[in-house]
């Protein structure tokens, strides 16, 4: 849609880092075939999208830009989950 309008370059910036695990902790995410991240590289989500660069903010930075990383819950960005999924 930029491009249409006008726009030599799109670059997508997300600000958190990929979501690429399931997360039964709040977020609605069962199952990791929704989530593009995990299923698909930053180069081909650009083809899919049209985007000429696409970066997500790092781990380390949303947790320096949270101003604390107790409780932190990163989960769904690496796997580290606080506790244990209840069967």
């Amino acid at each position: 849609i930029l491009k249409k309008a006008g726009a030599k370059e799109v670059h997508l910036r997300i600000s958190s880092p990929p979501v690429v695990r399931t997360c039964y902790l709040g977020m609605d995410t069962p199952n990791e075939e929704n989530l593009i991240a995990h299923n698909y590289t930053k180069e081909e989500i650009c083809q899919m999208t049209g985007a000429d660069s696409l970066e997500y903010i790092s781990l380390e930075g949303i947790i320096k830009a949270s101003g604390n990383s107790m409780g932190f819950c990163t989960g769904c960005f690496n796997g580290d989950y606080p506790i244990e999924k209840e069967d």
